[in-house]
């Protein structure tokens, strides 16, 4: 999900799919412009039974990190 800020382009990478053999929803995010203080990249990845479950999780995920660089900045 590619965002722009002040001109510049922020990717985040998130694939979702569903593994039929495992019957559940899978996801994985990668980030470099997210990541928390001191890394040089986020890497985060589960897994849900029922997939507005799993998009929940997504969001929640992508919420923090988002929350937690503006807080960064701001600072």
């Amino acid at each position: 999900m590619p965002l722009l800020y002040k001109g510049k382009l922020f990717t985040m990478r998130l694939q979702f799919w569903y593994s039929r053999d495992m019957k559940l929803w899978r996801w994985s995010l990668y980030t470099r412009h997210y990541a928390p203080e001191g890394k040089d990249y986020h890497q985060q990845s589960g897994q849900d039974s029922e997939v507005r479950d799993a998009m929940n999780h997504v969001a929640d995920v992508v919420e923090k990190l988002v929350k937690e660089k503006n807080e960064r900045c701001l600072n």
